[in-house]
């Protein structure tokens, strides 16, 4: 689930309104702010140096060659020209082109001048890459780097880590992750064969062939691996992440859960959903809680309060703590007690001198729910059986034939 913020309406000061917070209740964010996630401040060198494997790649075609101005086949042949380097021996030169291959998956952004342009080429290389067999390929490499123990022996054995310990991992998972949600996305401009290639995607993840494990799988064993201890040089935000999307592109959302739902109850002779909760939730009115006690109507010193309770507090738990320093702090807050009590008296008095018919039209704008926004799935007389068990359990107290309002 994913929730955007998209801004926090004021209300007047002294108002005594919650302030209310616009929140998108979804399965995920827009495309731009879901491939903006994948990346951290501190990865911002990476990204120069990601076009710069491929600028090198691409000048051996000799000229001022742009990638957005050649046809699609030039682009399929670039390409698996750099699935060719994946393939060699040395480690530096298959990170290099592994580099290069992301660069291509980020929307060559070092040839566009919009973001719009950013996100169309990198959803164009991103289906050009799959139908070129890339995911299948840095799977491969995926597994490898799982699998190398001495890079988790030497994680193991360094006091405190670095982005330099996770470096292909951290490449392989941006390529994957860019892959999975470019291609999961549909808009209505998709032709024929991006369609029919999605769905091909989609049971490849979810349904692989071959006897192997789902690709959530392999996932889900890296977090383990992370939790146990065993690999601590896990980037766990793009596994994390990574996971999320396969798991929505291969399950589906809300709507894919809701449908399956009354499908099942249809199967077994179950009534239909009387509602669809998510889409209560939707329509709630998301709210921040009040800031003072004095917005709900309440007047109360709370500066002097809560501050004498925690000195109290302090003192109690301090055996050694002398006579003579609790009298000189007593004395060093005496003037901020003051100010506090003089700030509070000011604005019960205030409140005070308001008239009757003003506090209970505050008091009506404040809104309590007895419940939640949905019809309950239990039962009342579950829910008095179950009360009056704990009852008998913990307090041994029996309320008999009394009824429950």
């Amino acid at each position: 689930m994913e929730g955007s913020c998209k801004g926090r309406r004021r209300e007047p000061e002294g108002s005594l309104d919650c302030s209310s917070l616009e929140f998108e209740y979804n399965d995920s964010d827009h495309l731009s702010a879901e491939l903006s996630e994948l990346y951290s401040y501190t990865e911002e060198p990476d990204l120069i140096l990601n076009r710069r494997c491929f600028e090198e790649r691409f000048r051996l075609q000799g000229g001022e060659v742009r990638w957005i101005t050649l046809d699609p086949a030039q682009h399929r042949t670039h390409v698996m020209r750099l699935l060719d380097e994946l393939e060699v021996v040395v480690r530096e030169k298959r990170l290099s082109a592994a580099r290069a291959i992301l660069y291509l998956a980020q929307g060559v952004f070092g040839e566009c001048e919009t973001e719009s342009d950013v996100l169309r080429w990198s959803r164009y290389n991103c289906f050009l890459l799959y139908q070129t067999g890339t995911f299948a390929v840095f799977l491969e490499l995926l597994n490898m780097e799982i699998a190398n123990s001495q890079a988790c022996s030497k994680a193991l054995r360094k006091p405190a880590l670095s982005l330099a310990d996770s470096t292909e991992l951290r490449v392989f998972l941006s390529v994957m992750y860019l892959l999975v949600e470019n291609i999961r996305q549909q808009l209505p401009e998709d032709d024929t064969e991006w369609k029919t290639q999605r769905e091909t995607f989609r049971s490849e993840l979810a349904f692989p062939c071959n006897g192997e494990e789902p690709f959530a799988h392999l996932i889900f064993t890296m977090v383990t691996k992370f939790c146990s201890g065993h690999s601590p040089h896990f980037p766990m935000k793009k596994v994390l992440l990574l996971l999320w999307k396969v798991l929505l592109f291969t399950l589906g959302g809300f709507s894919e859960l809701q449908s399956a739902k009354e499908q099942k109850r249809a199967e077994v002779g179950l009534p239909p959903l009387s509602e669809d909760c998510i889409q209560v939730v939707k329509n709630m009115k998301a709210t921040a809680p009040p800031s003072y006690g004095i917005e709900l109507g309440e007047p109360q010193k709370r500066g002097r309060r809560s501050r004498k309770d925690s000195l109290d507090l302090y003192n109690e738990k301090d055996p050694f703590k002398s006579e003579e320093s609790t009298g000189a702090e007593e004395e060093e807050t005496e003037d901020s007690e003051n100010m506090m009590d003089t700030e509070s008296d000011i604005q019960e008095r205030d409140l005070m001198s308001q008239p009757l018919s003003a506090l209970r039209s505050n008091m009506e704008r404040v809104y309590f729910p007895k419940g939640l926004p949905w019809a309950p799935k239990v039962r009342q007389k579950d829910i008095e059986d179950f009360l009056e068990m704990s009852r008998n359990k913990f307090i041994g107290f029996t309320l008999g034939q009394c009824v429950l309002v």
